[in-house]
């Protein structure tokens, strides 16, 4: 499990994007993985780009898409139990 900014893996972004309420979008060309929000009318909110990696995120990495998906920090601090 990951710990602050740090040790974040591609399962535990998209776990805990799931669990906000993303869902995976297939159909957006040139980035890694899609990760939408749409509103209750059915209308995209929110898009997270999520590139695979088996490696942990760089913190560079993990605010970017902290910033993309409109979760405050701490709620994503709050999640990992850190």
């Amino acid at each position: 499990m990951a710990k602050s900014l740090f040790n974040w893996t591609h399962r535990d972004v998209t776990d805990f994007l799931q669990q906000k309420g993303f869902s995976f979008f297939e159909g957006v060309d040139g980035v890694g993985q899609a990760w939408l929000n749409f509103h209750d009318n059915g209308e995209p909110n929110r898009m997270v780009e999520v590139k695979f990696t088996s490696a942990f995120y760089k913190s560079k990495t993990l605010k970017r898409m902290i910033r993309q998906s409109g979760i405050p920090e701490e709620e994503w601090m709050t999640w990992t139990g850190a």
